[in-house]
């Protein structure tokens, strides 16, 4: 997986609550994960700096108190404005240089959102397909693990043997390597994939300890990224959950 060219990623702070030198800190953490430790693995050519305003051409992350409409309670989500790469976090919703550093480094995965990958299926998925699609989303699995750079806190992520049908020759499938097997989605993280018998969209969600499947059924996307939408559909049964 690696780019065209290389891209650099603008980090923005719109809210006025980040003090410049605050904002250059987290930026130059992102820059170092980029390229010390996403970088090596996925082969992705790309900087971060931090700015008042994204100059031209660049990809940005746009720190906001308030995302539009709320976003349904989400930490950040992934928009395409005049076709650049585009995501937004609340700063005010959880660890937002964690969730910054999710954003940047699932935008490098996958910048037009809507990269499957085939595999096998999950080990006790009622579907039928031996193998499936999956969206990649190199946090979302593992969105609960993070570490510091430089003192910064970031997101863990995922490794390219996280898609293979066996462990063998490795036990590390994160980063962090908190993920033991291929596939595994860890305490409080998700996994999104597409049975390619009938289109369904399905999410394997862990919490508390159990293991739930979700069948959302065929997705009419239109304009919408693939990503954009298993994001929302995320939120939706996280939201249900909370409220039993």
């Amino acid at each position: 997986m690696s780019l065209a060219m290389p891209v650099h990623v603008a980090l923005v702070d719109t809210s006025d609550t980040i003090a410049p030198a605050d904002l250059a800190e987290v930026a130059g953490a992102l820059n170092q994960q980029v390229q010390a430790d996403f970088s090596p693995v996925w082969h992705v050519a790309a900087s971060v700096g931090a700015y008042p305003a994204a100059p031209p051409y660049t990809w940005r992350i746009e720190l906001r108190k308030q995302l539009p409409g709320g976003s349904d309670g989400a930490l950040g989500y992934h928009a395409d404005a005049n076709r650049q790469p585009f995501s937004l976090v609340d700063v005010d919703a959880g660890q937002w240089t964690v969730t910054a550093s999710h954003e940047l480094l699932e935008m490098l995965g996958d910048p037009w959102g809507n990269r499957l990958h085939g595999a096998r299926a999950l080990p006790g998925w009622s579907g039928t397909s031996s193998r499936v699609r999956y969206l990649v989303e190199l946090c979302d699995p593992c969105e609960r693990f993070s570490y510091q750079v430089g003192g910064v806190p970031v997101s863990d992520f995922l490794l390219p043997s996280f898609y293979r049908s066996s462990g063998h020759g490795t036990n590390r499938y994160s980063f962090l390597g908190k993920l033991t097997s291929p596939l595994q989605v860890g305490e409080g993280g998700y996994i999104s994939f597409l049975d390619p018998a009938d289109h369904h969209v399905w999410q394997r969600f862990v919490r508390n300890g159990e293991t739930q499947d979700k069948d959302w059924g065929v997705q009419q996307l239109d304009d919408e990224m693939l990503r954009d939408r298993c994001d929302r559909l995320a939120r939706q049964f996280r939201r249900r959950a909370d409220e039993t």
